[in-house]
């Protein structure tokens, strides 16, 4: 922290130079309580007067943020982990990193070092530490001091985890699933939370979900346990009640969707206000990853070079991993083509009618007539040549006039020539 004061604005007298004194003890005392520095892309280090130290490797950010290091008065002690020395907070607390930063405390504690990560407003993260000094891989900010013992509330059986992100024993990835064993220790639920991190620092994609926390991978199948919760809640991607001493649990891609590279993902086990870091493992999808070859098809991955085994009737398109309709329309001038088109080049509409039975352009039918020739045009008048016949309803003395033939309806009379 700095301040400074312009010569021109300051009032010469006893006052004021006390003010000024005033002001610049304040900004010692700042100094050396707080320490902050500008990080960006390119990655940088906050160190602390008292030996606590933010490494943050390139590519953890894409923008330029300040990052502070100041002595806070809170309690971390969760459970059986127990604080040595102060806690300090490092701001700002809405940063997230995309690569975990390493944090470190300048002493050596004996008994099981790790160190305690209030990232919110409850829940504490411990993470235990390879040797006796207290070091930690986060990937956020809050409130953090040195710890020993602790006792967790589970334990990954299998695979085996990695204690760092960067580590030469991460196991080699999981692909479109992974299969965690789980051993609860005295509790009946808990909670597990995955976190992906992609250490190449290449991808800008979210990971774990926009605005979200915990919700890059989901819980698939389940034994030895029921869900009961998500995401959601901020603190964990689910959480298992448990019915038998270890489960096995099947983690899926969720949020974090396709990925074109393997991740690493740090996995917490907890509890109540407590949770701690189990390790890391690594994960990618294949090739085949959410495609269906347009639901016709079958995806394989074989070699590395997915590809479509599309079926019959259909070929791969012209999109990657996708199946195109083949038309069918060999010997059919007309008519549907099976695949939601028509065969071309279709009929004649002046002289022609497509059959949509057979695909054949049918001749359109002749037009219309009234009558065979010499019938009259009258409605009323039916007969053949030389014959007339009348209907009337009026006057009975109407005839008829034709071969001597009249035949009058109206008062029933009948006459021959």
């Amino acid at each position: 922290m700095a301040f400074w004061i312009r010569p021109s604005t300051v009032v010469i007298g006893a006052l004021s130079v006390s003010a000024v004194n005033f002001i610049t003890l304040i900004s010692a005392c700042g100094a050396s309580n707080t320490a902050d520095a500008l990080i960006g892309p390119e990655g940088g280090v906050v160190a602390h007067d008292d030996g606590v130290t933010l490494t943050v490797p390139a590519g953890a950010l894409l923008v330029t943020r300040q990052i502070i290091i100041r002595p806070s008065d809170e309690k971390l002690s969760r459970g059986t982990f127990e604080q040595v020395g102060n806690s300090y907070l490092i701001e700002p607390r809405d940063l997230e990193f995309r690569i975990p930063a390493e944090l470190t405390f300048d002493t050596k504690i004996a008994e099981r070092p790790s160190v305690l990560l209030k990232p919110g407003e409850t829940r504490v993260i411990a993470y235990s530490s390879a040797d006796d000094r207290p070091t930690a891989y986060i990937g956020s900010l809050g409130i953090v001091a040195a710890a020993k013992g602790g006792d967790p509330a589970g334990s990954i059986d299998s695979p085996k985890l990695a204690r760092t992100p960067t580590g030469s024993d991460l196991p080699a990835p999981a692909i479109d699933a992974a299969e965690l064993k789980i051993s609860p220790k005295g509790v009946t639920t808990l909670d597990v939370g995955f976190t992906a991190f992609d250490t190449s620092g290449t991808s800008k994609s979210l990971l774990n979900g926009e605005g979200t926390a915990y919700c890059g991978f989901k819980f698939g199948a389940v034994l030895g346990a029921s869900i009961s919760g998500g995401c959601s809640t901020g603190v964990t991607s689910g959480t298992l009640a448990l019915t038998s001493g270890q489960a096995t649990v099947e983690v899926l891609p969720f949020l974090i969707g396709k990925l074109d590279r393997p991740v690493v993902v740090e996995v917490q086990l907890g509890t109540g206000d407590l949770a701690v870091s189990a390790g890391y493992f690594t994960f990618n999808t294949s090739g085949c990853f959410l495609e269906s070859c347009s639901g016709h098809g079958v995806c394989s991955d074989a070699g590395g070079q997915p590809s479509c085994a599309c079926a019959e009737g259909f070929v791969p398109g012209t999109e990657p991993l996708s199946c195109d309709c083949v038309p069918k329309c060999d010997g059919k001038p007309c008519g549907g083509d099976g695949c939601g088109g028509e065969c071309q080049p279709g009929c004649d509409p002046n002289t022609h009618i497509c059959n949509n039975e057979t695909s054949q352009c049918d001749p359109l039918p002749p037009p219309e007539t009234t009558g065979p020739p010499g019938t009259t045009g009258d409605p009323g008048t039916t007969g053949e040549p030389g014959t007339s016949t009348t209907s009337t309803t009026g006057d009975p003395g109407t005839t008829g006039t034709g071969t001597g033939t009249s035949t009058t309806s109206g008062s029933s009379s009948s006459s021959t020539g």
